[in-house]
């Protein structure tokens, strides 16, 4: 009986049969693994669904935003009505635009990744690379970081992504900055808020008129004049001027009250015009060499004469020399007023010992009394009113003058001779070397020192005009102050500033457009590609189970990662250039 003694193998035959037996079950187990995958794909085809979840949260969610906006828009409204607003109006819009801001870009993300999971389902929608479809997996379009990174891989792969992933991206960058501009369109800022209340301003009474006296109502104006001071600094809150005009130049003003930061309607004194150098000098009969004006002249520019008036005075030792003649229609006593319009043309020649100024100027005031519309805070007026005053209750020495007559009146008392003849100590009607001084400062001479002696820079024609109608402001300002009353109360409006819910129309159309952009991407890849899906969402699990499935990629014989051929990084791949073509999605 033969026995059969098996001869010991060597170390390399026996690992070359060991190799046999493996590749057969590497064989073997891979045809399984085909077999396994085949039916996957079959039973995956069978177990798709509608996943209608982020459809239900953005109805939701798009309800909430049209709810956000009208509360604003509600908020917004009723701001100005109130200083206390309810809790309604002043938290809740603050917490639910911040929830808008956490939640929008969420909302957009968890809708725009079920739409995902269809699109790569059909041909017309799907990733045009694997690694495009990892890109959609790993949401590189929700922010603008990914999507930057994205935009360098492809540049720098030569590879390009569907219109599905731009789509994506400029929808998510639009819910990014939709937050931003919505909280602009609505912010918190200062609002006036209304009141309603009753003030008693110390204000011009038409009452009042019937104490003042031409010569206080002088005195006043002088006093205030002499300090070369605008109607404007000295008068500030109770001087109102038009919109729009300056508050430089008095040319046109409502003198009223202070009534602090309301809007009222009160009485008070208008004054319009202005006094300016004339250059027509020919047309009055005013020649070189003349000093005065001719009574003719006069005659021809007023149906009924006033008055004519010159005054000469040499003022020493400060070595100024003043001519001043007047012709005017503005100094007769005022017994009605309704508008008053008056013109003067005054001559003057001056001389401060070295240089010389004459000439005309001509100056026109209108005042008039009423009522006017008056807002505080901006210091203007409008709506004016005239009201008619009659000094039939006045005392006989209680007759006003009109402001352009009351200033040329106060000039020739300032410009008397000291000692006249016909004049004692006690008349006003002399002047001293205290109204001389005064009268210097009125008409614009600044005082400065040579060689330790008190010298007088001569002005020009354009400044004693400009100090003149300075004067005439000042004269209307005193007759305002002299016949002030606080015995009548006035309804009035006080504007408060206080922090509020504000609407930017600007911002608000921004808002709207950004919104409406958002649902119509939302809109437009719904419709495109919302399909019965795998799964709820495209996520990194369904992309590598995806990639793992495509044997296409990975033979049997290659392993699924390199370490020596493979940087660590999805770009390192080179296999995910690869198309993503329709055999390899599931369902296909």
């Amino acid at each position: 009986m033969n026995s059969y003694n098996p001869v010991p193998l060597t170390h390399a035959q026996d690992s070359e049969q060991q190799g046999q037996r493996n590749l057969g079950g590497f064989q073997s187990s891979q045809s399984s693994r085909n077999e396994v995958l085949a039916s996957r794909r079959f039973q995956q085809k069978e177990k798709r669904d509608l996943h209608p979840l982020s459809l239900i949260v953005l109805g939701i969610w798009t309800s909430y935003i049209v709810a956000t906006i009208f509360l604003l828009e509600q908020a917004a409204a009723a701001a100005p009505r109130s200083v206390d607003q309810p809790w309604i109006f002043n938290v809740l819009p603050s917490l639910m635009l911040t929830f808008f801001a956490q939640g929008h870009i969420s909302v957009t993300t968890l809708h725009l990744s079920r739409v995902a999971v269809s699109a790569i389902q059909q041909e017309s929608t799907a990733p045009h690379s694997w690694a495009e479809l990892f890109w959609l997996a790993d949401h590189e379009w929700s922010g603008p970081i990914g999507f930057a990174r994205v935009v360098i891989t492809m540049i720098k792969r030569r590879i390009r992504a569907s219109l599905t992933f731009f789509i994506f991206a400029f929808t998510c960058m639009v819910a990014l900055a939709t937050p931003v501009i919505l909280s602009h369109a609505y912010g918190v800022g200062p609002v006036d808020v209304t009141i309603n209340t009753t003030i008693t301003p110390n204000t011009f009474s038409l009452n009042g008129l019937t104490n003042i006296d031409s010569e206080i109502q002088m005195g006043t104006g002088i006093g205030s004049w002499t300090t070369g001071l605008s109607v404007f600094d000295i008068y500030n809150t109770s001087i109102f001027t038009p919109e729009g005009s300056s508050r430089e130049v008095p040319n046109d003003f409502f003198f009223a009250g202070n009534i602090l930061d309301s809007n009222a309607t009160l009485p008070g004194l208008r004054l319009q015009g202005s006094c300016e150098p004339f250059s027509n000098e020919s047309s009055i009969g005013v020649g070189q060499n003349m000093t005065l004006f001719p009574y003719e002249s006069c005659i021809n520019y007023f149906s009924t004469f006033s008055n004519i008036n010159a005054k000469n005075v040499s003022i020493q030792p400060d070595n100024v020399t003043i001519t001043f003649g007047y012709c005017t229609d503005a100094v007769d006593a005022v017994h009605s007023i309704g508008d008053i319009d008056s013109i003067a043309y005054i001559f003057l020649q001056t001389n401060n010992g070295t240089v010389s100024t004459s000439g005309v100027i001509k100056c026109q005031a209108l005042l008039s009394f009423g009522s006017a519309s008056l807002w505080g805070t901006q210091g203007i007026y409008n709506s004016f009113q005239d009201l008619a005053y009659n000094d039939s209750q006045a005392q006989t020495k209680a007759i006003i003058i009109n402001p352009l007559g009351s200033t040329l009146k106060g000039l020739a008392v300032e410009m008397a001779p000291i000692t006249p003849s016909d004049c004692t100590e006690s008349s006003s009607n002399c002047s001293t070397d205290e109204k001389q001084s005064m009268l210097l400062k009125q008409l614009g001479y600044n005082s400065t020192g040579i060689a330790g002696d008190l010298h007088y820079v001569q002005p020009g024609l354009d400044i004693f005009a400009s100090r003149i109608w300075l004067g005439v402001t000042h004269m209307t300002a005193g007759l305002g102050l002299l016949s002030r009353s606080s015995d009548t109360a006035y309804p009035a409006v006080v504007r408060h500033a206080t922090p509020g819910r504000t609407r930017s129309s600007q911002f608000v159309v921004g808002s709207c457009a950004l919104l409406a952009l958002w649902m119509s991407g939302l809109i437009y890849v719904s419709i495109e590609s919302y399909r019965l899906s795998i799964d709820s969402s495209l996520g990194s699990y369904v992309a590598a189970r995806l990639h793992a499935e495509d044997t296409r990629l990975y033979p049997g014989d290659e392993p699924l990662w390199d370490s020596r051929s493979h940087s660590g990084e999805l770009s390192g791949d080179e296999r995910l250039n690869s198309p993503f073509v329709s055999e390899s999605r599931i369902g296909r």
